[in-house]
Parts: structure tokens; sequence; C-alpha cells
């Protein structure tokens, strides 16, 4: 069994549409809106696989429900200025979408089982877990799940840690990564194993739709920033 895991899109709808795999399961590990351009046409696109698994991501929790997203100091004001953009375009029925899903998931594959959460066990939505979170931190993590492979996402920084028996994985970012490569991230799951893998797509398409946003140019340009460089921005 093949199982395609994403997370992170942020309205990034050139980035999601790079990513092209076969596979038995999808699995996205949330933040579908916030900080991109173009969040309709991402849940348009998920709605539409017949074989989606998701949880929700705290900007999905904190579009959907009008609440803080807890996010971190340097993408705060980001947000902020995003979701008011978010909230006129978005319908009902895309808000209640985004907001349906529980904030973990438990699914049983031929090759064992999978939790998954946006953020990380111990903290489901606001926890970020980064390849530089000291290893007993994560080890812990990892032990708070009964399970063989434990997926989050939520940093943008992907890693794959082996604590016996079980994977702890970050699958990174589609649509915002923020580890210097500026390409779609995922991850593959097969026989047991996880894949990290990128796919390029169009910054530049991505970045002109952000620069065409109805927002101050401050934000715009940290944004732009971002696609084109994987990384926070400069103040």
């Amino acid at each position: 069994m093949r199982i395609l895991v994403i997370s992170d899109i942020h309205g990034n709808i050139d980035a999601l549409r790079a990513i092209d795999e076969p596979r038995d399961a999808l699995i996205c590990l949330g933040d579908i809106v916030d900080y991109g351009p173009e969040p309709a046409a991402c849940i348009e696109l998920l709605k539409q696989q017949p074989d989606l698994l998701r949880v929700r991501g705290n900007h999905d929790n904190a579009v959907a429900f009008r609440v803080d997203c807890e996010c971190g100091e340097a993408f705060r004001h980001l947000s902020v200025a995003t979701r008011e953009y978010m909230w006129q375009i978005l319908g009902r029925e895309h808000l209640d979408w985004i907001g349906k899903p529980a904030t973990s998931l438990e699914t049983e594959i031929d090759s064992g089982r999978i939790f998954a959460v946006h953020a990380a066990p111990s903290n489901h939505l606001f926890k970020y877990l980064r390849p530089s979170t000291p290893a007993a931190e994560l080890e812990a993590e990892a032990a708070m799940a009964d399970a063989d492979i434990i997926l989050t996402g939520h940093s943008h920084q992907p890693f794959v840690r082996e604590y016996g028996a079980r994977l702890l994985v970050n699958v990174g970012s589609v649509g915002q990564p923020r580890d210097g490569i500026p390409r779609a991230g995922y991850a593959l799951i097969e026989d047991g194993k996880v894949e990290l893998k990128r796919a390029d797509y169009d910054v530049e398409k991505a970045v002109a739709r952000t620069l065409a946003l109805p927002l101050d140019d401050l934000v715009r340009d940290q944004l732009a920033y971002i696609l084109r460089h994987a990384a926070e921005p400069p103040i």
C-alpha cells in the first residue's frame, strides 16, 4: 500500500497541483488555508479526492472558528493579515469543511499502524517539532502514540527519526517550506518505509498570485520572500 502524506498547503494551489504520485490513499495533516492566495481552489481540489483522510491544522482551526492560530511570532502578523482575506473569499461551506475533521487520526495499513496529527502527539495543534528539537524531546513525543509511524507537520521543516520500531515523521510543507528549499514537500509511505520528497513547481507563478492580493505591501513582500527563499522573511 502506497500512502501520500501532505501538510501545510496554505493556499498555494500551484504547489499542490505539482504533487503527482500514484497512491492508494492520501493523508492531509491540515493547514490548507492562511498565507496563500488560493485557499478555495485548494479546498475544492482536496474535496475531489475520494481517498482523502485528514486532520485539522491550527490555521484551519483559526479560520473556521475565528480564534487565534497561536503560530510563531515571526509569522503571526502574516497569518492575521491573510485571515481577514480568507473570511472574505471563503464561503460557509468551505469554512465548515476545514473545521470538520478531528485533530488526530489513527489508521491501519498493511505495514502497521499510523497516528497522524498536525503538530505533535502531546499538542495536536500548536507544538512545533523541528529537526533541531532535542532528541530526547522527539523520542518522548514518539512514545506518546501507540503506532508504528507517527505523522506530523506544522513546523514546515521535514525530518524522519527512528526510535526502536517507531518512526516519527515531519512531512514538511507543500505550500510554504521553511527549510531553505523552495519546492513542495511531502512524504510517501510504502512497505513500512517513509520517503521524504520534493516537487518542483512554478514558484514565480505563486509569487505573482500573492503579490496581487489586496494586502499591505509589506505583507505581500514578506509572503513572496517566504515562497522564493523557503525561509523566515527579514524584518
